[in-house]
């Protein structure tokens, strides 16, 4: 990639979650029989103002904060993805619960009327189970005795 003399760069660094500027001073050329090669020397924030060849520096570039933006939300979405994948692996070690066993509920009692003005039937012979999720089911305990 190229830069120019006096453009701020944003460095992106690979060894610690760190986000640099530096300024690009200068620019070298050197041409070969087989090539022409372009380095570049840029200026740190720090208070020696030190000065180091761009090709040194472990970090990836940036002329734009919206593109590095963009990198760090790839990066964390990445991390994030890997912790939540090593959670659900860690998470088989655990068995699974067994669901809860139906819930038999007796009916007793007379039954209101409804509000239509109905009555209902009495029926002590009926009894309600809870199947779970909402669910409910009735059986005639004289049919299970059949």
């Amino acid at each position: 990639m190229s830069y120019t003399v006096g453009q701020v760069i944003y460095l992106l660094s690979r060894t610690e979650i760190k986000v640099y500027p530096a300024q690009v001073i200068e620019e070298i050329k050197r041409k070969t029989i087989s090539e022409e090669i372009v380095s570049y020397v840029i200026k740190l924030p720090d208070k020696e103002a030190t000065e180091v060849d761009l090709d040194s520096i472990c970090a990836d570039i940036f002329t734009s904060t919206a593109d590095l933006e963009n990198k760090m939300l790839d990066n964390a979405k990445l991390k994030i993805g890997e912790f939540l994948e090593k959670a659900i692996s860690m998470a088989s070690v655990f068995e699974p619960p067994e669901p809860p066993e139906p819930k038999l509920k007796e009916k007793t009692g007379k039954k209101r009327a409804s509000s239509k003005g109905k009555q209902p039937e009495k029926d002590n012979d009926t009894i309600e189970v809870d199947l779970g999720g909402g669910i409910k089911g009735k059986i005639k305990m004289s049919e299970l005795n059949a």
